[in-house]
């Protein structure tokens, strides 16, 4: 493929052979009803109708969570002692659980067959390439941020993309930050879905205290990486990012590299070349606030609707590291070094298959 191809994705029209040769093809007409309307679509259109609606629900669990405090703060009169009761909870009973592991007590929400629309709406995928010790334990890394991290529920938070059966054994917490623990409701919608903190605290506590086949999945990338997604490229940030790679030789766990192909293609969003300077303000608010805020478009323009386009989650062969309490600078630049040729070999390895239509390869811009 060369740099003046143009990039087809998964939602865009393929090349008619018409178009392509000149010659004018009949085609076999289909049995549709009254209204034009074809059966087979007609079939299809409650399960589209319900991928529609998973897809939506989980892109608006923050205005979700918004609108509930809206209708708590205008019903406050009446409301008042059960928010008291809710905070007195979270504060004596409930404070530590991001920070030692997380909870199943809402594994239902997980299990919910709902999100099995979510994975057909991407047709999600998740491949293995080598077995995981259930006697171990593991940090996975997970690439590119994308602008919602939207693979992480088909293939690693839910059980829809058959993660159990691949690697039995292993349980996985996905981690996210420390403010999303403080913001009431939606914590526990993250914990909801199996998320712990991302501090160090955290994940030692997972990896070491918590037994055989507990490992945690870190998106490395982190906000920043967010606002480098764009459809048909790959670009992350990992040179900058090596606190990871210290954890797991302080803890001993296997580090464990994935890349979801499809992540970065489902929005749309301004970048330096077309908005140069509303770029630079999304810059400031994410170091002021820990998160960015990318402005983007998907399936139909809508910003809460993603473009329909395969996501495919590829884990990588584990990388074991040797424990050390106080490892040093060399041992830790030669284990991200390691890790940094894992990851880059996993992409080369599936990109022909999974990526065929980027516009360019894996980069590490930071």
């Amino acid at each position: 493929m060369t740099a003046m191809d143009a990039p087809r994705f998964v939602d865009a029209p393929a090349l008619s052979a018409e178009a392509a040769t000149g010659v004018r093809f009949s085609k076999p007409t289909k049995r549709a009803d009254a209204s034009g309307i074809s059966k087979r679509t007609l079939a299809n259109l409650p399960d589209r109708i319900l991928q529609f609606m998973a897809v939506m629900t989980y892109s608006s669990l923050m205005y979700i969570n918004l609108a509930i405090h809206l209708v708590l703060l205008n019903y406050w009169r009446i409301v008042w002692p059960f928010v008291l009761c809710y905070w007195t909870y979270v504060f004596l009973l409930d404070m530590s659980t991001p920070y030692t592991g997380g909870t199943d007590r809402a594994r239902f929400f997980r299990d919910w067959s709902f999100w099995r629309h979510f994975r057909d709406y991407f047709s999600a995928e998740l491949v293995k390439t080598a077995d995981l010790d259930p006697e171990g334990n593991f940090l996975f890394g997970h690439h590119p941020h994308g602008i919602y991290c939207y693979g992480l529920l088909p293939n690693f938070i839910t059980d829809w993309g058959g993660f159990s059966k691949l690697f039995p054994g292993i349980t996985l917490r996905v981690t996210t930050l420390d403010v999303n623990w403080s913001i009431p409701i939606w914590r526990e919608m993250q914990m909801a879905l199996s998320a712990v903190s991302v501090s160090a605290k955290s994940l030692k506590h997972i990896l070491t205290q918590k037994g055989p086949g507990w490992s945690a999945m870190v998106v490395i990338g982190g906000a920043e990486e967010a606002l480098l997604a764009y459809p048909g490229t790959n670009d992350i940030i990992l040179n900058r990012r090596k606190g990871f790679v210290k954890l797991a030789i302080q803890t001993g766990a296997s580090l464990v590299p994935v890349f979801t192909f499809g992540e970065n293609d489902l929005f749309w969003q301004v970048n330096d070349d077309n908005a140069p300077v509303i770029r630079s303000y999304q810059r400031r608010f994410a170091k002021l606030l820990t998160f960015s805020v990318p402005l983007m478009w998907g399936r139909f323009g809508l910003f809460f609707l993603p473009r329909k386009v395969k996501l495919v989650s590829v884990v990588g062969k584990p990388i074991p590291v040797r424990q050390q309490d106080s490892p040093s600078r060399e041992y830790i630049a030669q284990m991200h070094d390691t890790y940094v040729v894992a990851l880059m070999k996993l992409y080369d390895d599936h990109k022909e298959k999974y990526a065929p239509s980027r516009i360019r390869d894996l980069r590490i811009v930071k």
